[in-house]
């Protein structure tokens, strides 16, 4: 039994040899939810709110709320089951561990999975598996083409420099690629990290960062020789300014093999980029389940550098080919993840006044109980015009939002 390890021997390797029950386990032995737990973190758990508790015309309804730290916050506000639904999030492509959420972010619908799950384990036979994570809850009106930029990138990356997401291979790609196609790519690469120093030059300096990202860092470095002439690096860059940078490129990369569902997916086609991804991308947890829909990029057949040069080649140079933000809208962004939650939650078919399938926008009742209660539209409420009452972090600052909710459905 392997409970809470680190699946290190699934990040490079995208054959392996066990029955799909044993990788199961595999994936599952662990979640970060247990590091949300320790007192270190706790200022850093997420409290978010898709859709919150509702009490219009002698009605009231529960509302969801989803977190890394669920069992945390419920031990602490115990009544809060009585107004919201919880939501567990691994923030990995495991199943939650939560012992009180109803329900669990399983990042892909896959029915042989959750079978092989609920009869091993009998007593979660009633949470409801949702093909969700935190990564689908986008704004997709914010996260959107930019006004007036030009694809003068060939390639952009959004990842950090852990192992997991293999920068190395995108590094031997693009000598590949140079050596192939006789062109050297022009790459913008941001880490989400300021402990990374970008000199005037566009050299680094690695030194700061934790030693397996320094170690990652240091074999690009080696592969790409001049690695400033390939690939410009940032340390970070503020969220209002990534749409620049997605609209700018001609694809967006991402060469990892397992993780959790990924925002930097969902953002590059929101942003109207085509993505490139390993076909073997997290094909454990999702099965048939696809990374994309329809023409919103393509799948690196291979885990190897020459096959994805060759499938950047064909994205660069076939751009009109790919339509991902209109497949993006078809299937994802903040109304479809509500009201997905909605139509997989048992609940709401049973309380919701004049439920609707995939009409939790156009809901009357729903928007008057919205109006009533928080005074804001439901539109409004889900694209997040008043992030306080939504969206708040740490330990001190879900308290004041429990108390809030607690007050207005007079919960002592």
């Amino acid at each position: 039994m392997n409970k809470g390890r680190w699946p290190v021997e699934y990040f490079q390797n995208p054959n392996i040899d066990k029955p799909i029950e044993q990788i199961w386990e595999d994936i599952d032995n662990f979640t970060f939810e247990e590091q949300f737990a320790k007192e270190a973190k706790l200022e850093k758990i997420d409290f978010v709110i898709p859709l919150p508790p509702l009490k219009y015309d002698g009605i009231v309804t529960k509302g969801v709320f989803y977190s890394q730290a669920v069992d945390v916050i419920i031990e602490k506000f115990p009544r809060l089951k009585e107004i919201f639904i919880p939501i567990a999030n691994s923030m990995f492509s495991s199943y939650p561990w939560s012992k009180h959420a109803d329900a669990y972010f399983v990042c892909y619908d896959n029915p042989k999975r959750e079978e092989c799950y609920k009869t091993k384990y009998p007593s979660k036979k009633d949470i409801v598996m949702l093909p969700l994570q935190d990564a689908d809850f986008l704004n997709e009106y914010k996260i959107a083409p930019a006004f007036n930029v030009f694809k003068t990138v060939d390639v952009f990356c959004v990842s950090t420099a852990y192992p997991v997401k293999n920068i190395p291979i995108i590094a031997k790609a693009l000598k590949v690629y140079e050596q192939k196609y006789k062109r050297r790519l022009k790459v913008q690469y941001a880490i989400g990290s300021n402990d990374l120093i970008v000199n005037p030059d566009k050299t680094i300096d690695v030194s700061k960062l934790r030693y397996d990202a320094k170690e990652q860092l240091e074999q690009v470095m080696e592969i790409l020789g001049e690695y400033n002439q390939y690939i410009e690096f940032f340390p970070f860059i503020k969220y209002s300014e990534l749409p620049k940078y997605y609209t700018s490129a001609k694809c967006c990369v991402l060469a990892s093999l397992l993780e959790g569902k990924n925002r930097f997916i969902s953002e590059a086609m929101s942003c109207d980029t085509p993505i490139i991804v390993f076909k073997d991308f997290n094909k454990y947890s999702r099965g048939d389940y696809p990374i994309f829909f329809n023409n919103s990029g393509e799948y690196v057949p291979e885990f190897s550098a020459e096959s994805l040069a060759d499938t950047i080649y064909k994205v660069i140079n076939n751009q009109e080919k790919y339509h991902p933000r209109k497949n993006y809208l078809i299937y994802g962004g903040r109304t479809n993840f509500v009201n997905l939650i909605v139509d997989k939650i048992p609940y709401y078919k049973n309380n919701l006044p004049s439920y609707q399938k995939n009409g939790i926008v156009t809901n009357l009742w729903v928007d008057l109980a919205m109006q009533a209660n928080y005074q804001l539209s439901t539109y409004d409420f889900i694209y997040g015009k008043n992030t306080a009452i939504q969206h708040v972090r740490g330990m001190k600052n879900i308290e004041s939002l429990v108390k809030f909710f607690y007050s207005r459905f007079k919960i002592n």
